[in-house]
């Protein structure tokens, strides 16, 4: 008796020896690379990718400028300098899938008019191709983009609990659906059978569209799942999302799942979570089995309405943080 009560004891004493030496070991980062961003007030807000130049491209919002990023070697170029053809504050930005063009939203979203505007430029030139804005009095903010299979582009318009379509060879934006079932909608994103629209409302989570009837298929999120996501993106029949709007949830990168229909959202996953490096994240853009996520963007320090940054030696540099996903 005496003897299994000392083996028990042993098991015991090991086990809790064991438990203790894994809580003292540091958790590793789940970020495999990181790029850090040279101009410390560029303030980068959306992020594309382009696998025929290898590059990633970032508007800026203390910038009003394009930031061409190099893959392999980080090496940063302007895509175009600051204020060119007119560029402004910068918000989403999307290489279509010829990947012949770069568009770019630019805007300034403290200001009643914002003069909200989709740039399109020549992906190997870096020329402007054309503007197209929204002229109707109203007041707008598009914020995302995605494109479907045959070449029309979904924007997300926040100001106005929008979205409008950009045709393809369509000179002007048309309004698309319009309700408060998308309360400022921010990220998009569209399922792999170009069926679905995924739209992220920042108080209401994200909200399914079935793009044919324009009916909304799933319940507005209660449970701060979907809601205060910023970019948002369909990848492997599940959406992946920065999220950075909701108190104690913000600042965060996570996997939405949805069901076998990608109707709805059963649950999530956290990537990664309120790290130093995570300091108001904001968009992403995935390469094949990797996502890059604009992780400290510095937007905090920044006044949106004098474009004034601010001057602190505690103020670090903005970085793209690689992660593997599937």
């Amino acid at each position: 008796m005496n003897f299994l009560r000392y083996v028990l004891m042993i098991l015991v004493i090991a086990l809790l020896s064991n438990c203790s030496s894994k809580s003292n070991k540091p958790e590793l980062s789940p970020i495999i690379r990181e790029y850090v961003i040279d101009e410390i007030d560029l303030v980068p807000e959306g992020i594309a990718y382009s696998k025929k130049y290898d590059a990633f491209y970032l508007t800026g919002v203390g910038k009003f400028k394009i930031v061409q990023v190099d893959r392999k070697t980080g090496v940063q170029t302007d895509f175009i300098q600051e204020n060119a053809f007119g560029y402004m504050p910068g918000a989403g930005i999307y290489v279509d899938k010829a990947e012949k063009v770069l568009y770019a939203i630019g805007g300034y979203y403290r200001i009643a008019d914002s003069l909200s505007t989709l740039f399109s430029f020549d992906l190997k030139t870096r020329k402007l191709i054309r503007k197209y804005a929204l002229n109707d009095g109203r007041d707008h903010f598009l914020n995302d983009l995605i494109e479907d299979g045959k070449g029309n582009l979904y924007l997300t318009d926040s100001k106005d609990s929008s979205i409008h379509i950009l045709k393809k060879n369509s000179d002007s934006l048309e309004l698309f659906y319009k309700s408060p079932e998308i309360e400022f909608p921010n990220g998009i994103a569209i399922s792999d059978d170009d069926k679905k629209l995924y739209i992220a409302s920042i108080p209401k989570g994200v909200r399914i569209m079935d793009i044919a009837t324009k009916t909304i298929l799933n319940q507005q999120d209660t449970l701060g799942i979907s809601q205060g996501i910023d970019g948002l993106e369909f990848y492997n029949g599940h959406l992946f999302g920065v999220q950075n709007s909701v108190g104690a949830n913000s600042f965060n990168f996570r996997k939405l799942l949805l069901n076998n229909e990608k109707d709805s959202i059963l649950g999530v996953e956290v990537i990664d979570s309120h790290t130093p490096k995570l300091d108001v994240p904001l968009t992403f853009c995935i390469t094949e089995d990797e996502a890059v996520v604009i992780g400290n963007s510095n937007l905090q320090y920044l006044n949106q309405e004098t474009f004034e940054f601010a001057v602190a030696d505690s103020i670090k540099k903005s970085s793209l943080l690689v992660y593997k996903i599937n």
